[in-house]
């Protein structure tokens, strides 16, 4: 059985969380299913994509220079 957190993975991660919210809005307006989350103790957020969806959200990233 798989978790549901499983079916996510990150993608980025920044210092900001204005980066992370800005990367989120981004992908989400491409069709994207995305989320952030604190990571760790060192102020660090992840964005986080669909398993199935994260390769082609990465190139998106890449794309817009961020």
């Amino acid at each position: 059985m798989h978790n549901k957190d499983s079916l996510w993975v990150v993608i980025h991660m920044t210092h900001s969380l204005g980066q992370a919210e800005h990367m989120k809005e981004l992908l989400t307006r491409e069709g994207f299913m995305v989320r952030t989350r604190p990571a760790g103790e060192e102020s660090y957020y992840e964005v986080l994509a669909l398993t199935s969806e994260a390769r082609e959200a990465r190139d998106i990233l890449q794309d817009s220079c961020l």
